[in-house]
């Protein structure tokens, strides 16, 4: 995610709501219930190196074609947010709060 938006100069918004359809390990999704809570968990699959789900953006015009084409290919596509033009990325939660999260990708060497 946070390649995207730093290429594309934008920002995007997860929505709390959708952000629980996110793919993860049974491993990952026990720590949201631990001491970690729902922003880490988002936090950690967002910029995480090993839980892999494929992120795209597609233009809310495109949302039927896109569904189409994920049907055909028998592949579940989850909408979890939106791209923003304002910088960043936030999670919003359940009373439409903005809570900013780090929008770094994994880095091997760090």
């Amino acid at each position: 995610m946070g390649h995207i938006l730093k290429a594309s100069q934008v920002g995007a918004a997860i929505e709390a709501v959708d952000a629980s359809k996110l793919i993860a390990s049974r491993a990952l999704l026990a720590g949201a219930e631990g001491p970690f809570g729902l922003k880490s968990l988002l936090s950690f699959i967002l910029t995480g190196g090993d839980d892999y789900e494929l992120a795209f953006t597609a233009p809310p015009a495109a949302r039927a074609a896109v569904q189409a084409a994920a049907q055909r290919a028998a592949t579940p596509v989850t909408r979890i947010g939106r791209i923003e033009a304002e910088p960043g990325l936030r999670l919003i939660d359940a009373h439409g709060r903005a809570t900013p999260l780090a929008a770094r990708a994994f880095d091997h060497f760090a």
